[in-house]
C-alpha cells in the first residue's frame, strides 16, 4: 500500500510541476501580446522567452511573420535553445535563434490553450 501512495503523491507532483511550468510560459506569451501590439510592422522585433523559468528574461528576436506563425496554435511557445522542457513539451521546430516548442496533451496543454488571448 505504501507504494501505491508513493506513486500517486509522484503523479500529483509532476501534475503540479507541468502545471507551473504551463502557468509560466502562459504568462510570457501574455508580456509578448504587449510588445506585439508595439512592434515595427517590418523587420525582427525581440520578444522574451517563453520557456517554464518564471525568471528567465532571455530575449528572443524575430519577424512579426514568425511570432503570428507560432500563434497559431494556442499550445505552442518560443523558448531559446537549450530552454526546452523534455517531460512536458515536444520540440515541433528548431531555427538558429529560438526553438518552437508544443505543449503534451493534458494539464499543460489544457492551460496553454485556456489561457490562450487569441482564443
Amino acid at each position: 500500500m505504501a507504494r501505491v501512495v508513493h506513486r500517486l503523491s509522484t503523479i500529483d507532483a509532476m501534475t503540479f510541476r507541468e502545471a507551473r511550468v504551463a502557468k509560466n510560459e502562459v504568462l510570457f506569451r501574455e508580456v509578448n501580446e504587449r510588445i506585439r501590439e508595439l512592434a515595427p510592422a517590418s523587420g525582427e522585433s525581440e520578444f522574451l522567452c517563453e520557456c517554464g523559468d518564471a525568471e528567465c528574461v532571455e530575449p528572443v528576436s524575430m519577424s512579426l511573420a514568425q511570432y503570428e506563425a507560432v500563434r497559431k496554435e494556442g499550445a505552442r511557445f518560443f523558448v531559446r535553445p537549450g530552454h526546452e522542457v523534455p517531460d512536458v513539451e515536444d520540440v515541433i521546430e528548431r531555427t538558429e535563434g529560438f526553438t518552437i516548442v508544443a505543449k503534451r496533451d493534458g494539464v499543460p496543454a489544457d492551460i496553454a490553450e485556456d489561457n490562450d488571448p487569441r482564443s
